[in-house]
């Protein structure tokens, strides 16, 4: 996944944070443990089926640690060009 220069940066994480607050409102929504009843596959470290509850809860933790490391990356390109 090579980047093009589209979308730009901002849509990026405009697109990444709308993301994470629909996984958070899933989650809210499945409250009530229905989540567990259902099994997904997750690719990631052959993780194999997981229930929906979990996947969701990954995609969260996912998604906060991307933006977590683009406000970083922001921070740090701004001291080295603000000199």
């Amino acid at each position: 996944m090579k980047p093009k220069g589209e979308p730009s940066l901002i849509e990026i994480q405009e697109r990444l944070e709308k993301h994470f607050h629909e996984c958070l409102n899933h989650l809210a929504f499945i409250k009530n443990d229905e989540g567990v009843l259902y099994k997904t596959m997750m690719s990631v470290n052959n993780l194999g089926k997981i229930d929906v509850y979990h996947y969701i809860y990954f995609l969260v933790q996912h998604s906060k640690r991307h933006l977590s490391q683009m406000q970083k990356i922001k921070i740090e390109f701004n001291e080295l060009y603000d000199r």
